[in-house]
């Protein structure tokens, strides 16, 4: 979504290693420098591309935030959500296969993982696809930003099944969320569509569920880019035979629609998983995720500027509160470091 997924420590045991944010699978952390507190690159040595790994990661994450720039055209046009999804996965995964290609990484997997990732990748497209149906009853950057809420939603799910601690932090962090859905609602005037946000966070709830199945599933014998492939390769699969089903499906029927397509699914999908990697090992998962904030940034300015979305006191509320939020969950492994050396 990550669409979607950057890959988010939501625990304090970091227990989701290697699974992604806005749909994409990526890789641990770097070891760092305990006196600088520095990435290091493989070797020991510090890492000295640490301003291009926040670039990096500021780009993945903006670039998921274009979704709407591109999908909300093609919807709008007349094509229906699982038709747009399937093109997205198509492009997406074949530019992620030459991705993949020149970058010599393995593609082959065994089949028990790949029928793990064949069924994790429904809940993912599952996501994507609610929350493009979402797009129909909330302003895109709300959408985007309820979608955001994910993280907190993995972090409930470890302490429910996975025996984490329910720290203040998350507390903290599910009161701020739940207000600032409050907010997103219009406040006591409730002016946004209860069934969008309903769709939304069922949207969420699935990329959570997808996120925390990577997990448990603990797939180690091919890249988080060749992961992310094959969510993207089954995702496709499953939007083509829900589009057949249901009678939606159409083909690409004009040079724009055909452009649309592509760019949603070069810019949202293998631009942004590259760039996501590439940040993680310069800079780190925790804080690749914390800077995944942008996404939502970016899909509210997209909304506003483009599509003329309504932009009220309140809902600009919310958002500011539900990535206050979503940023606290992420950066609670890092806070007892942090007030350990202000001592």
């Amino acid at each position: 979504m990550a669409i979607f997924p950057r890959t988010c420590y939501t625990s304090p045991r970091h227990a989701i290693k290697g699974t992604a944010c806005n749909f994409c699978p990526c890789l641990p952390a770097p070891r760092m420098n305990d006196e600088y507190r520095r990435p290091l690159l493989p070797g020991g040595r510090d890492g000295t591309g640490a301003d291009m790994g926040f670039l990096l990661a500021l780009l993945s994450s903006a670039s998921f935030g274009l979704i709407p720039l591109f999908s909300l055209p093609l919807m709008h046009g007349g094509m229906s959500p699982e038709c747009v999804l399937f093109y997205r996965f198509l492009f997406g995964a074949a530019a992620l296969l030459l991705v993949v290609v020149c970058r010599h990484e393995r593609l082959a997997a065994p089949a028990r993982e790949l029928g793990s990732l064949a069924l994790f990748s429904l809940m993912y497209a599952l996501a994507a696809l609610l929350m493009f149906h979402g797009f129909r009853y909330l302003p895109s950057g709300v959408a985007a930003t309820l979608q955001f809420l994910y993280p907190l939603m993995v972090m409930l799910i470890m302490i429910a099944f996975f025996h984490e601690k329910f720290s203040l932090v998350t507390a903290c962090s599910v009161a701020l969320a739940i207000l600032g859905v409050f907010l997103l609602g219009g406040g006591d005037g409730g002016h946004v569509s209860f069934t969008g946000i309903v769709l939304l966070l069922v949207s969420a709830l699935c990329n959570s569920v997808y996120i925390c199945g990577l997990h448990v599933a603990r797939i180690r014998s091919i890249s988080g880019l060749s992961i992310t492939f094959w969510v993207l390769f089954f995702g496709m699969l499953a939007s083509l035979v829900n589009a057949l089903a249901s009678g939606t499906f159409q083909g690409l029927h004009s040079p724009a629609e055909a452009g649309l397509a592509v760019l949603l699914a070069v810019i949202t999908a293998a631009f942004s998983n590259l760039t996501l990697v590439l940040a993680i090992q310069r800079i780190g998962s925790t804080l690749a995720s914390i800077l995944g904030v942008m996404e939502p940034l970016t899909a509210v300015t997209v909304g506003v500027l483009v599509f003329d979305e309504p932009a009220t006191p309140a809902m600009m509320a919310g958002v500011a509160v539900i990535c206050l939020a979503v940023v606290l969950v992420l950066a609670g492994p890092l806070l007892p470091g942090f007030f350990h050396r202000k001592r």
